[in-house]
């Protein structure tokens, strides 16, 4: 058998192996984004609505409900420390700040969002990745319906602030570009990522066309080139991607399958699904190059979130034995947790790693080429 190239440390399915602390949750649709929270003296926190909060003092291998303080407002979509104070994103519309290190948080701002710049209409944007770039830039990225979710299509774009939220600029809406087919959904739930080595920004999305796609932004998401193919398989589900801090590596999290061809998000093999096979992998070279992949779950895993400390990579998804779509709140909600110098240690991959994947259909033969060392005539 082969061994496997990092080892999990901790795996809980939180619904269920905590249920004496999420009691209240059961019956509701609980996602994974946004939730995770570091504290002081090593403490993560996993923070739900409706004040509810587990803490835990030993990286995630045991919880307990937090009883402090509970004066958080609802930060869904991001929770910022920038220009000495605090910035809580709620759902990519509104905002709040506190000023006094967190124990109020008087006023709620508005987000611009498309619907206020290009055309009435657009409703609000579904967002599941925003970052803090290193100058001080928030960055949300994000898609909008162009009619009902599934048959029609969508548009991307990226809402950015460079003064801590208080006013917002909205990139280009964009969508892919004839002659390529526009639905279902085109491209959808992008997730951002800064690059290392020179500042730009790295949006991947997923797409109908059986892989993901990506594009490059070099002002801070104000604009970004034409989107193109990663060469990973991926069927129309949610991927993420997250910088390490201190670092130079990117994680990017995803579905490794090959999709169906049927336009039915209820079938079990169709453009949507499988949904398993999650898996992660490490670029050191802007998301040029990748690790070989790493199996989080072999079985139904979905829209995931990734998170560091110190020491620690912790990853969030909802989790379900059976791939079949089932009622959002049935999902289990799983976390699984890595040794951070482990993840960032991994190697990239070569010609002779990244065969079997080719052979496979999960990776596109011409990522191959990027393996090859330059020699000189």
């Amino acid at each position: 058998m082969k061994k496997p190239l990092i080892k999990e440390k901790v795996r809980i399915e939180l619904r269920k192996g905590l249920s004496f602390l999420l009691h209240s949750l059961e019956g509701k649709y609980v996602s994974a984004q946004h939730r995770i929270h570091n504290g002081k003296e090593g403490k993560i926190f996993i923070v739900f609505d409706e004040g509810l909060a587990i803490q835990s003092v030993d990286n995630g291998e045991n919880w307990e409900k937090y009883e402090g303080l509970k004066n958080w407002p609802n930060c869904n979509r991001g929770l910022f420390y920038v220009h000495s104070h605090w910035v809580a994103i709620e759902s990519g519309v509104k905002l709040r700040r506190s000023y006094d290190n967190g124990r109020t948080w008087p006023v709620i701002e508005k987000i611009t969002t498309p619907d206020d710049i290009h055309f009435r209409g657009l409703g609000r944007p579904n967002i599941f990745s925003t970052i803090l770039t290193s100058n001080g830039t928030i960055v949300m990225v994000a898609d909008n319906f162009l009619g009902q979710e599934g048959p029609d299509g969508q548009v991307i774009c990226s809402m950015v602030s460079k003064d801590a939220g208080h006013t917002w600029e909205v990139s280009r809406l964009f969508a892919p570009a004839d002659p390529l087919p526009n639905g279902p959904e085109g491209f959808g739930e992008p997730a951002v990522v800064e690059m290392p080595s020179n500042g730009w920004l790295w949006m991947v999305m997923r797409t109908l066309y059986g892989e993901l796609w990506q594009c490059i932004s070099r002002d801070s998401g104000l604009t970004w080139n034409d989107p193109t193919p990663t060469g990973l398989a991926s069927p129309i589900a949610n991927c993420y991607a997250y910088r390490i801090p201190k670092s130079s590596g990117i994680v990017l999290c995803w579905n490794l399958t090959k999709p169906g061809s049927i336009n039915d998000f209820r079938a079990r093999t169709s453009l949507y699904r499988p949904r398993t096979n999650l898996v992660f992998a490490v670029s050191h070279d802007n998301c040029r190059t990748w690790s070989c992949p790493v199996t989080v779950e072999k079985l139904s895993g979905l829209y995931p979130t990734i998170h560091f400390n110190e020491t620690t990579m912790f990853i969030m998804y909802q989790s379900s034995k059976d791939d079949s779509a089932e009622a959002w709140e049935d999902y289990g909600l799983t976390l699984v947790t890595y040794d951070k110098e482990e993840v960032d240690s991994l190697p990239a991959w070569t010609t002779e790693t990244i065969q079997p994947f080719i052979d496979d259909g999960l990776v596109a033969h011409w990522l191959s080429l990027a393996c090859i060392k330059e020699t000189k005539i």
